[in-house]
């Protein structure tokens, strides 16, 4: 028995309110090393996050973020969204690594703005992946680099110290190992959405670390839920391209 596999509903401890979904190649297909394009349209709807991510084949550094993630395109469903005074909505996309140890993680992210929005039509994510460095485009665009040639990846993310698992990797590490891809999309959560967000008009309905936060998200549905839709609002893909470099 584990709460992942079975819960009952008790109190504000309320079943999970909407379902997510998940579907990755761990079991197909993998690399180390090269292009990868997506073709996909961003899904709109408050507190909707798409996620496009690399993750590790094994967990050769240690479980979690110490074996590093790549996040190949995020933009928050919201089709208005601020928090401490950022644009988080719709409009900003974000892509980059993660990398820590246990409940510590560091990254490095890069924004970019369109005005109508990153749901509003597909779009061609990239990334460039070599021994020596990472990169992403969007569309053909400038090559935003991640890493570069005689770059730590440690010491690009700020993370450092006795307890850190790549030592023994390349300066790369932990973005040199093999990995696979993992498509999804999901509701709500406890890392994306920071407390001080106002979604429109309305203040986000729940706190990360609060023991009612699913119950708060829910009991708020009328503001949200009316947001979504069966097309606009899911993660639509075209294709994916993976070529040897």
């Amino acid at each position: 028995y584990s709460e992942e596999c079975s819960k009952i509903a008790v109190s504000f401890s309320i079943l999970p309110p909407v379902e997510s979904a998940l579907i990755n190649t761990h079991n197909s297909f993998s690399f180390q090393y090269g292009k990868i394009e997506i073709r996909a349209k961003l899904p709109l709807g408050e507190w909707l996050v798409p996620a496009l991510w690399l993750k590790p084949k094994y967990d050769s550094y240690g479980p979690f973020y110490s074996s590093g993630r790549i996040v190949m395109a995020m933009a928050r469903g919201n089709g208005n969204l601020e928090c401490d005074g950022r644009d988080l909505s719709s409009r900003t996309l974000e892509a980059g690594i993660m990398a820590g140890v246990k409940e510590t993680m560091a990254k490095k992210m890069v924004e970019l703005k369109l005005s109508e929005g990153w749901h509003a039509q597909f779009h061609n994510f990239s990334f460039t992946w070599t021994s020596e460095s990472l990169s992403f485009s969007v569309d053909g665009g400038q090559e935003n680099y991640l890493f570069k040639k005689g770059q730590n990846v440690k010491d690009v993310i700020g993370f450092d110290g006795p307890s850190v698992p790549w030592k023994n990797g390349t300066h790369i590490a932990p973005f040199d190992k093999e990995f696979y891809i993992s498509l999804g999309l999901f509701a709500g959560g406890m890392t994306d959405f920071p407390d001080s967000c106002t979604s429109g008009e309305h203040p986000k309905p729940w706190k990360n670390k609060a023991v009612k936060a699913m119950a708060n998200f829910w009991q708020a549905k009328d503001q949200w839920f009316g947001t979504w839709n069966s097309e606009d609002s899911a993660l639509q893909i075209d294709y994916i391209k993976v070529i040897a470099v």
